[in-house]
């Protein structure tokens, strides 16, 4: 995953949100895979816990026929 820094080289806030999310889930996580149900609150955490930010997870999200969730809301 790629985490985002500022300028000066910090960490990125959606970068340390989305590592907030994994240490509050730690217990469903095993390396790179999920081993049980992780709740989350929004499309825009979903994209955070899986890709650190940097995404718009309304169009990277697909389902099986490769829909894109933004494209649902617009059914």
């Amino acid at each position: 995953m790629t985490q985002h820094v500022t300028k000066d080289g910090a960490l990125g806030i959606d970068t340390k949100f989305g590592e907030k999310l994994r240490a509050d889930h730690h217990q469903a996580i095993d390396g790179t895979r999920t081993t049980s149900a992780v709740v989350l609150r929004s499309v825009n955490e979903v994209g955070l816990f899986l890709y650190y930010g940097g995404t718009n997870s309304w169009l990277v999200l697909k389902d099986a026929q490769g829909k894109t969730l933004d494209e649902w809301t617009k059914a």
